[in-house]
Formats: structure tokens, C-alpha cells, sequence
């Protein structure tokens, strides 16, 4: 089984601005709705079987909190059902939107 692995700002930036990674923020909906990264999905209970649905084959995942902490624990928990290549943000969307101001959302 794969396990999930923990990527920095930078890193997670370069897969959003490449396209190349879904980004699950898994924060509360007043939190996500103040400013999340662009075209992140909001992953709540009732939103995760439509976002597992939703994933292409193979698809990187990256999970983002507050401060990347309760991200490694929901990263862990998409790695047991089955997706391949999930990462958690260090530093979460806090580190984020930091360091990237002009990547930020709100709803």
C-alpha cells in the first residue's frame, strides 16, 4: 500500500500552477470559504465519495489544513482507500498563503 509523503510550499505550487495535482482542503467551510487555493475542493464527509469519484487514474492528491498537521492524518487515511500518490502541505494553507498572497481565493 502506498503511503502519503509530506511536500513543501514550493513544491505544491509548482504542481498547482502545472496542473498537475488535485488539492483537497480538508479546514472548516467558514475557514475555506475566507480563502483557499484556487480550484481546491472543500473535502468534507459528504463531499468525499464525489471527489474519490472524481479523480482521474493516478491523479496526485495534495491535502491541506491549517498548518499541516491534520492533513498528514487525512492524507493517510485517502492512501488506505487506494489512491497512489497523496501528499500532505507542510505548513498548510497558512504556509500558503504566505508565501504565494496572489494564489488565494476566497468564495
Amino acid at each position: 500500500m502506498a503511503a502519503f509523503t509530506r511536500i513543501n510550499t514550493e513544491t505544491a505550487h509548482e504542481l498547482w500552477q502545472q496542473g498537475q495535482a488535485r488539492f483537497a482542503d480538508i479546514r472548516d467551510a467558514r475557514s475555506y470559504a475566507a480563502g483557499h487555493i484556487p480550484g481546491a475542493v472543500h473535502l468534507t464527509d459528504a463531499t468525499l465519495a464525489g471527489f474519490l469519484q472524481e479523480l482521474e487514474d493516478d491523479q496526485p492528491v495534495v491535502v491541506v489544513c491549517y498548518h499541516g498537521n491534520s492533513s498528514q492524518g487525512a492524507a493517510d487515511y485517502l492512501t488506505h482507500q487506494g489512491l497512489e500518490t497523496v501528499s500532505s502541505l507542510d505548513g498548510g494553507f497558512t504556509a500558503w498563503g504566505q508565501q504565494f498572497p496572489d494564489a488565494v481565493e476566497s468564495s
